[in-house]
């Protein structure tokens, strides 16, 4: 192996591989670090490096949580899957409007402040005419997104906080910079609706496939998970 490191930094795991290296009689050797575990004296240096290995993951690992928190709390975008109604840009790296799915995403949430009392007959007829998701092309130039809706991608789309100009982290939400697709009112009423849709559908597990019109089906269990 050319170093300790590469090879794993975690104690557990590494316990864990010697394990079965020993069980094999396989001795382990580092090409640049002068230490073999066919001695004592080997695997005593193993150890003490192996923890600094795991000491430096951990701290890489709450650094950059740490970086992401603030970010989010500045009202920043950190990057992901793009949604429906934005564009990356890649200069500032940040989201900006796509005018023409920007209209689509506005479509959706008018229809829902009207229909969250019948959210089952509103997506039969909405989703035969729905189009698909947002299509994009990765960096490797690969092909993602582009498929039909399906409920729990319009959960997604009416719950998340971005296309009301917000950001959320964990369960702190914060002013974004991406301009608003969708006033505030618009997006607390449909908030409202999907939260009651929810409810019934938490009341009435037994029956939610039967009854789904009242126990509002778009925004089942299993769309929450």
């Amino acid at each position: 192996m050319y170093k300790l490191d590469r090879f794993s930094r975690s104690l557990l795991d590494f316990a864990k591989m010697m394990e079965t290296l020993d069980k094999h009689q396989v001795a382990f050797v580092s090409i640049t670090q002068q230490f073999s575990t066919g001695t004592s004296m080997g695997r005593l240096v193993l150890n003490v490096l192996l923890s600094f290995a795991q000491f430096e993951r951990e701290i890489i690992a709450e650094r950059t949580r740490d970086k992401i928190a603030a970010t989010r709390r500045k009202g920043k975008w950190t990057g992901g899957t793009p949604i429906l109604g934005y564009d990356v840009d890649p200069q500032a790296n940040r989201l900006v409007i796509n005018a023409d799915e920007a209209e689509r995403v506005r479509a959706i949430f008018a229809l829902c402040t009207w229909s969250t009392r019948h959210w089952c007959r509103w997506w039969r007829s909405w989703s035969a005419a729905a189009g698909s998701t947002r299509r994009w092309r990765t960096k490797a130039g690969h092909q993602r997104g582009g498929l039909r809706f399906t409920k729990t991608n319009l959960y997604r789309l009416l719950t998340n906080v971005s296309y009301a100009g917000r950001v959320r982290y964990k369960t702190e939400v914060h002013a974004g910079e991406p301009t608003a697709i969708v006033d505030a009112e618009t997006f607390e009423r449909v908030q409202a609706g999907v939260a009651q849709a929810t409810a019934r559908a938490a009341a009435e597990p037994e029956h939610r496939v039967a009854r789904c019109c009242r126990a509002c089906c778009v925004v089942n269990r299993a769309a929450v998970r």
